[in-house]
């Protein structure tokens, strides 16, 4: 059973808290996908088998698991740039480290994809300790919505989920993944390229 089969996702509901979890780790780690633990959270609130604040706590935790793994994953790729292209990065970097934190809440906290956000994040040397608490606020956000969503718009919910098997078709999450991590590697691209001093001057702002 692949990972984008929405069979897959759904069936983790049968594990009660515990699938929550590894349904928001696993789905974190699929780097450019968004949101595919999203529907056991819906179908275990549905069937009555979980609770709304436990089930988003656990899922928040979760996901922001995942997604400090990947993080670490993007930040090993500042290995494979050069001196000249860490030396522009550096005012860019300090500008990150002092607001980079409102990018990630937002992103976070939103249904999005949200790792090409990191991925910028990363090259740019944000710190582990402050990432891992902000994803897991924004994560937080979005699945307490969703779980009280399923709680008391079921009829709603159960048009987005069709009340089963649901989720991401795999063809088009890998279309979208594609395309995703490709906009983002030329972004990355475009970003080291950048005499970031003088963008900064020009814009009046100070890093």
């Amino acid at each position: 059973m692949s990972l984008l089969d929405p069979e897959f996702w759904n069936s983790l509901t049968m594990l009660g808290y515990a699938g929550v979890f590894s349904a928001s780790l696993l789905g974190s780690l699929l780097p450019f996908v968004s949101g595919p633990y999203i529907p056991p959270i819906l179908i275990g609130i549905i069937a009555g088998r979980l609770e709304p604040i436990p089930t988003a706590l656990i899922s928040a935790a979760g996901a922001a698991s995942g997604k400090l793994i990947l993080f670490n994953i993007f930040k090993g790729g500042r290995r494979l740039l050069s001196r000249e292209s860490l030396e522009r990065l550096a005012p860019l970097e300090r500008l990150i480290k002092r607001y980079g934190w409102i990018a990630i809440l937002v992103t976070a906290a939103t249904p999005v994809p949200d790792d090409v956000v990191y991925l910028l994040i990363a090259v740019g040397g944000y710190r582990n300790a402050h990432f891992w608490p902000l994803v897991f606020a924004g994560k937080l956000f979005i699945t307490t919505v969703v779980a009280y969503a399923a709680l008391y718009w079921t009829d709603l919910t159960c048009l987005l989920i069709d009340c089963g098997p649901a989720g991401l078709n795999p063809g088009s999450a890998l279309i979208l993944a594609a395309l995703s991590a490709g906009a983002a590697m030329v972004l990355v691209y475009i970003v080291t390229r950048f005499d970031w001093q003088r963008v900064l001057n020009r814009l009046g702002l100070q890093a």
